[in-house]
């Protein structure tokens, strides 16, 4: 009996260019004329996903608030939605990143195990 050979189904390509760790944070998001506070998955240096049973729209642009531990400043940027899935979430890529907030999340991803 003859086997036939093996097909590799490749993933959908990574588009990511940041790795993302873990985080579990709660996140004050503003856009579209409402305010929630909702909890973060994980973020980035690009990003990050935030948990919401109705997200906002893909393209919406949101105001962000959050500490990336208890006892750091407060993370305060923008950011769009590139990602939005009802009942999931919603991924944020930062649009306005001031270098010091870049450089405080690349060390918090850099030093996440």
């Amino acid at each position: 009996m003859e086997q036939e050979p093996h097909e590799f189904i490749t993933p959908e390509i990574e588009r990511r260019q940041h790795r993302r760790v873990r985080l579990v944070a709660q996140v004050k998001c503003e856009g579209l004329s409402r305010e929630d506070i909702l909890v973060t998955r994980d973020v980035s240096a690009g990003g990050m996903f935030i948990v919401a049973k109705e997200p906002l729209p893909m393209g919406s642009e949101v105001a962000l608030s959050f500490r990336l531990g208890a006892t750091d400043p407060l993370v305060s940027c923008r950011g769009k939605v590139v990602y939005s899935g009802t009942g999931l979430g919603m991924g944020i890529e930062f649009i306005d990143l001031n270098e010091e907030t870049r450089r405080a999340l690349q060390k918090f991803v850099d030093e996440a195990n």
